[in-house]
């Protein structure tokens, strides 16, 4: 909570602070260079604007991207939604999680995944009800992150399961209908947890599709090693703040590489996906990467 008191804090300096400064020029008696004073002046009405468009327009804007993946030949289709870094309880409330439950609703996914940092604060556990409507073929399927961690793992794991979400701890279920089995695979939090991959693995036959639901792309290493065909995870936010050329403006909390930092990559063998989330920590500003849906269309 000090954190987004801080980021809150320093958005308020900066768009009541710059307007009180071009006033402050304009009001001025003393000559100055009116060049100078007008770049200066260009320049803090578009940081201003950017600020203030990043905080509280972007991030109302819930968006639905939809993304490809190959895995094979033999006739299969699946459809995921992939919502993830929710962080209710933070700048994020259950009309929030109402307005993604109504949007997945939609998009006639065959399964919905929800990928990690459900919740901020403890408020936040009380503000998952609108989950209870998520629709889909076979159902809600959910991982844990650190931030759900921090909170109470236990409690989120109790809440979300009586609203009917599976939790993938450490296990996996089939999904699918194509002539070749596909299993969803879940790992308990990669910093935080007791990820298990023989009890995880333990049920999965060698030659089904294995797509592995989790929180953080470190596993991707691990997940190539297991053979996995594609990981799905979050955590990055995308960087939240990014520009164009440059990508993510903060440095991203993996280890992988800055490489992947959002989207569908292929990793070795595997192919790795992460998506930008639905959800902010830190600054509220989301910039050039609004809120996602990420539904993927998968092959197999």
């Amino acid at each position: 909570m000090f954190t987004i008191l801080l980021y809150d804090g320093i958005t308020a300096l900066i768009l009541a602070g710059i307007p009180a400064y071009i006033l402050w020029r304009f009001r001025r008696n003393k000559p100055h260079d009116s060049s100078w004073d007008g770049l200066v002046i260009s320049v803090l009405v578009l940081v201003w604007c950017a600020v203030f468009f990043g905080s509280f327009i972007e991030p109302k804007l819930l968006t639905v991207k939809k993304y490809d993946v190959h895995l094979g030949d033999t006739g299969g289709r699946l459809r995921l939604a992939v919502i993830s870094d929710i962080h209710l309880g933070g700048y994020r409330d259950e009309l929030w999680a109402k307005k993604i439950v109504e949007r997945v609703n939609t998009l006639k996914a065959d399964a919905v995944i929800i990928d990690g940092d459900v919740v901020t604060t403890p408020t936040g556990i009380d503000e998952l009800a609108p989950f209870r409507d998520l629709q889909s073929t076979y159902g809600s399927f959910a991982s844990l992150g650190n931030w759900d961690y921090r909170i109470g793992a236990v409690d989120v794991r109790k809440r979300l399961g009586s609203y009917g979400v599976k939790m993938l701890w450490n296990r996996s279920v089939k999904v699918g209908s194509g002539a070749k089995e596909l299993r969803l695979i879940g790992l308990d939090d990669f910093i935080y947890g007791q990820p298990d991959w023989d009890t995880a693995m333990s049920e999965v036959p060698a030659d089904a599709v294995k797509v592995l639901v989790v929180h953080n792309p470190d596993f991707a290493p691990q997940a190539e090693l297991h053979g996995i065909n594609l990981a799905v995870t979050g955590h990055t936010h995308c960087g939240q703040i990014r520009l164009p050329l440059i990508g993510p403006v903060p440095p991203l909390p993996t280890h992988i590489g800055r490489q992947f930092d959002c989207g569908l990559f292929d990793y070795g063998q595997l192919k790795l996906f992460i998506t930008p989330g639905v959800g902010e920590f830190g600054p509220r500003a989301r910039f050039f990467n609004p809120a996602e849906i990420s539904v993927l269309d998968i092959s197999y």
